[in-house]
């Protein structure tokens, strides 16, 4: 199944035969064929007809939301999933302290391995990186995370072993003039905090829609503590694979060139301002990477070309194809995913033990 970006501007969608059009005033733009749709995302203005929106619900096709510069807004909701029962398993387990306790150790655990692979690669390429502490570091933190008491020791762990990563991280680019020195989310004031930023609401659209496709309740996780409008189980989901899809990807398309320096462009300090972030903001969980921006700069944002050198990037690496650790299959990013989903669905009934992050070497 296929997942549509639609970028451009002042357009519309409109429905024919078994095709959307994508179209400004009377010029066709794109055609989208229905039935390979899976997700429809749509940035900045674009409209949807009424056949199209009614079309779209029917066939259950995730429609998203975002601004044009990339800031998640929302997404079309579908009728609810029917699975009642497994959304009352959620709530009755996600209660018990314990179990969510164990939950999130889980969590933690595969994103911290994984932040670990991440810098092994950088320090194999790059000898004069030096990330031999770094690595260490990470080591000794998820040594300690299966040990922890409560919620709030594991969120500590992972907050730790996020600064001492990406303290690493930013000396993996090798492309002259690209400089990271800390995680800045809203706004990101240079080229790689855009790209992590951007990169990760695209990976949790993702995570988002496969959630709901199962039938959890996304609003209710355990690593990501509840709060009015925070989709705590989807940002569980994807900690994860942050390091695995988003933060080797930005690398590679820096040190590849894929993207320059020329790709960016200085943004308004009004850009999004009313918008909250859900993906990319720090909340009380310490579960996000790095420190908060203190609001001084103006914003970097991607030119109109870089934004789509970006998104065709981003999924690429969504449909690599890697092992996954459970199936043995070779399955797209994508696919991996979906299928780490519906293992913690299997958890949650109590049809296995313990959830079995993704981790790679």
């Amino acid at each position: 199944m296929a997942v549509a970006y639609v970028l451009e501007q002042n357009t519309f969608i409109r429905m024919e035969g078994e095709r959307f059009l994508v179209q400004r005033k009377k010029d066709v733009l794109h055609t989208i064929h229905i039935f390979k749709l899976d997700q429809l995302v749509l940035f900045g203005n674009v409209s949807l007809t009424p056949p199209v929106i009614k079309r779209l619900l029917k066939e259950g096709i995730d429609t998203v939301f975002m601004s044009r510069n990339g800031r998640y807004l929302g997404r079309l909701q579908s009728p609810f999933s029917k699975n009642i029962t497994l959304r009352c398993k959620q709530y009755e387990k996600m209660s018990d302290p314990v179990f969510s306790t164990k939950m999130a150790k889980a969590i933690v655990g595969g994103k911290l391995a994984n932040m670990r692979t991440v810098l092994m690669r950088i320090n194999r390429n790059r000898k004069e990186a030096r990330l031999d502490d770094n690595i260490l570091g990470i080591k000794k933190i998820a040594e300690k995370v299966p040990a922890a008491d409560d919620l709030d020791a594991v969120r500590g762990y992972e907050g730790k072993a996020s600064a001492v990563y990406f303290e690493g991280f930013s000396r993996g680019f090798l492309a002259e003039g690209v400089t990271f020195k800390k995680r800045i989310r809203r706004p990101p004031t240079d080229p790689v905090n855009a790209l992590l930023s951007l990169g990760y609401t695209l990976l949790f659209n993702s995570v988002m829609g496969a959630v709901s496709l199962v039938g959890f309740d996304p609003y209710l996780g355990a690593l990501h503590s509840v709060d009015y409008g925070r989709p705590s189980l989807a940002l569980d989901l994807m900690e994860e694979w942050r390091p695995l899809i988003v933060d080797t990807l930005v690398l590679s398309i820096f040190n590849m060139k894929t993207l320059t320096l020329d790709d960016f462009e200085k943004g308004n300090t009004t850009d999004d301002v009313d918008i909250h972030d859900v993906v990319n903001e720090k909340d009380d969980s310490n579960t996000n990477e790095g420190n908060d921006q203190e609001g001084s700069s103006l914003p970097i944002k991607l030119t109109n070309s870089g934004f789509r050198k970006f998104i065709l990037q981003f999924e690429r690496k969504m449909s690599q194809k890697v092992k996954h650790h459970i199936t043995g299959q070779q399955l797209s990013y994508r696919d991996c995913i979906r299928e780490q989903i519906r293992q913690y669905a299997r958890v949650i009934r109590d049809e296995e033990d313990r959830y079995q992050p993704i981790t790679s070497r």
